[in-house]
């Protein structure tokens, strides 16, 4: 059945499902049984485009995931999600540990593609978690490996801070 045979609300129901399966990609094993919450002021489904746009900003929720921005853009195939893109000043996503603790990410632009499970986070990176601190300009986020790289040019800096006295 196509999607061209559903009605605007279920149009964006079957969005916010496939939207679900994505953002679910992001958060751990305990988070990912939550329910997923989209949330914006002024925020457009362009279903012929494929598009959601939400250019005033958006809040993601799930479980003990939260990710604001100032502007999100989510590209739909069919049923799917394709991408998640935000931007911000900056784009923060919060998120606990098994092990209690937090890991806060910020950047400036964070696009996440579904069928690579990848994040690429952009601009004024900072990665803080119980190990440290990891910042840099371009880091790419391998969310089926937990790999963290910086990506970009050939001079591209990472530091990694790690403090041995951080209980």
């Amino acid at each position: 059945m196509s999607m061209q045979n559903f009605s605007p609300v279920n149009k964006c129901v079957v969005m916010l499902m496939g939207l679900s399966l994505t953002l679910s990609v992001f958060a751990l094993e305990s988070d990912r049984q939550q329910k997923i919450t989209l949330s914006g002021d002024g925020c457009i489904s362009k279903l012929n485009l494929g598009q959601t746009e939400c250019p005033k900003g958006m809040v993601i929720r799930q479980g003990s995931l939260k990710i604001e921005s100032d502007y999100g853009l989510i590209t739909h195939e069919g049923k799917l999600i394709a991408t998640v893109k935000m931007t911000g000043s900056p784009v923060t996503m919060e998120q606990q540990m098994d092990d209690g603790s937090r890991m806060v990410i910020r950047a400036n632009q964070i696009d996440f593609d579904y069928q690579s499970e990848i994040a690429f986070l952009k601009g004024d990176v900072r990665i803080e978690n119980n190990i440290g601190v990891s910042t840099g300009e371009a880091m790419e986020f391998n969310l089926k490996t937990q790999e963290v790289k910086a990506v970009g040019e050939n001079n591209q800096q990472f530091r990694l801070e790690i403090d041995p006295n951080n209980d």
